[in-house]
């Protein structure tokens, strides 16, 4: 009976302590979910403007589409956001960052409403809805940047790296996508406080080269080259724009770029 009362007990004493180690575990995932869909966040809010400049210029149902898409899925990663159980930001603070969103929702509606309707884009909203896609993308990276912190959540420098090279690729796609879809860059680019599109295409240059050298090995190695292949290829497009570049190529390496960051920071997640 003596037996049978220890060895009860000992398995009792095995159960507290493996809950006990799963508490943390379980704080840390809520983290790392939290961080991770304020970065998808930010990135479909981007593919979203993208895709509606070239919406604007060719009418086209299908960019139509993605852009409800995007702008369905940054909906998702909002309230996944307001509700993560991290519990790392304020009330007023996701209030804030909701705020910007609908703010940015209503001028891309209005936008595309437009562009359905009348056939053709108000050059001013456009220019309010690309100047708050940057205001509203600034606000997500200071909150993500003390999420990150408060929570304490350990990310790898990897992923940290292929987020910051995936989130500058699209912004960088958004400005690319305005300049060669409409003739009024400047109402369309939403550079207010950006650097230009050639600094920004060199900051790209030394991310990838960073995710090369430090993801390059192992089961990452063909989805790494594939990265470097691609972005050298149209490296040249961003720096030195002109109008003869093909856009709907520099689009679509960029997406492909984009696709092959997201299957790298999910093989390192999991990892």
């Amino acid at each position: 009976m003596n037996n049978i009362r220890l060895h009860v007990h000992s398995m009792l004493a095995a159960v507290v302590l493996l809950l006990a180690g799963a508490l943390p575990a379980s704080a840390a995932d809520e983290g790392a979910l939290f961080l991770e869909q304020l970065h998808e966040f930010r990135l479909n809010n981007f593919m979203a403007l993208s895709t509606y400049y070239r919406y604007s210029a060719t009418d086209d149902p299908t960019a139509e589409g993605v852009i409800k898409q995007h702008m369905g899925e940054a909906t998702t990663n909002l309230q996944a956001v307001a509700e993560s159980g991290a519990n790392v930001l304020t009330p007023d603070q996701i209030k804030t960052l909701r705020s910007e969103f609908a703010t940015f929702s209503e001028l891309m509606a209005q936008n595309v409403s437009d562009v359905t309707e009348i056939g053709y884009p108000d050059l001013r909203l456009v220019g309010e809805m690309a100047n708050q896609a940057v205001k509203m993308s600034n606000v997500a990276e200071e909150l993500y940047t003390q999420a990150r912190e408060s929570s304490q959540t350990p990310i790898k420098p990897q992923v940290e790296t292929a987020r910051s090279a995936s989130i500058l690729m699209a912004q960088m796609l958004s400005r690319y996508a305005a300049r060669s879809y409409s003739p009024v860059t400047q109402t369309f680019q939403g550079a207010a406080g950006l650097v230009p599109l050639d600094e920004q295409a060199r900051q790209l240059d030394a991310l990838i080269s960073e995710f090369v050298n430090s993801a390059g090995q192992g089961p990452l190695s063909e989805t790494v080259s594939e990265i470097e292949s691609k972005w050298r290829f149209i490296r040249e497009s961003y720096i030195n724009y002109t109008e003869k570049n093909v856009v709907f190529v520099i689009e679509r390496y960029s997406r492909s770029i984009l696709q092959e960051l997201d299957t790298a920071m999910s093989v390192l997640r999991s990892a």
